[in-house]
């Protein structure tokens, strides 16, 4: 929307410009010695300018009014997937050019490795998603518990992420070129139970990860490298 009205004020004032240069042309050539032909391939190169500003804009809202219609498929699809494992606890959220998209895929104490019970809805997301390439961009981004050095965790859900983008490549057939890793380890602001961490069962809200799909956009490659012990 921005560059759609950049362009367009950027138009505005050319044809104003246009406009002071053709009624002051013959004022202002008489007052300069400046010769016909120039002035008029100025004004000739500055309609070209304009044209070509006016197709920038056109084209600019007919990729904003795309964008917007597979912003719309992409939602619904994924709210078919949410309701097809209505069991899980799935959330979407709507971000600049695409879409949160929380799935919980979750990860025992200090593993990194997809459980086997995550798989067919890894496999229906990479369904989904397959649709959309070339067009999306897909972040999975990897998440630990507090338990541990902060150091490690962040390398923990780097793993966890790595895994689970291999397996929709491996797997779910997506094209790794499409897919990127983020890793923010125990970031508190992040975390969905606050505090909860294992072993066990307990913290396994704050180990997973969540998926963040982009339409025409694409996010930072996160790589993180640590040593310690963690959860």
């Amino acid at each position: 929307m921005m560059e759609r009205t950049r362009c367009s004020t950027t138009i505005r004032h050319a044809a104003v410009l246009l406009g002071a240069m053709t009624l002051g042309g013959a004022s202002l050539g008489c007052a300069a010695k400046v010769k016909q032909d120039v002035f008029d391939q100025t004004i000739a190169d500055l309609r070209g300018d304009i044209e070509e500003l006016d197709g920038r804009v056109s084209d600019n809202s007919d990729r904003i009014a795309t964008n917007e219609q597979t912003l719309a498929s992409l939602r619904s699809d994924l709210e078919a997937l949410a309701a097809e494992f209505d069991d899980m606890k799935v959330s979407i959220t709507e971000i600049e050019d695409g879409l949160r998209f929380a799935m919980p895929v979750h990860f025992e104490f200090d593993r990194a490795d997809v459980r086997p019970t995550d798989r067919p809805a890894l496999d229906r997301f990479a369904t989904v998603a397959g649709k959309y390439y070339p067009a999306a961009v897909i972040t999975v981004e990897g998440f630990a518990d507090p338990a541990g050095s902060a150091a490690y965790n962040l390398r923990l859900s780097e793993r966890r992420a790595q895994n689970v983008a291999d397996y929709l490549t491996s797997q779910g057939g997506l094209d790794a070129a499409g897919i990127k890793t983020a890793a923010y380890g125990e970031a508190r602001d992040r975390q969905v139970v606050p505090g909860a961490q294992g072993p066990g069962a307990a913290g396994m809200e704050n180990r997973r990860v969540t998926f963040v799909i982009e339409l025409g956009g694409e996010m930072a490659r996160e790589t993180v490298a640590s040593a310690g012990e963690g959860s």
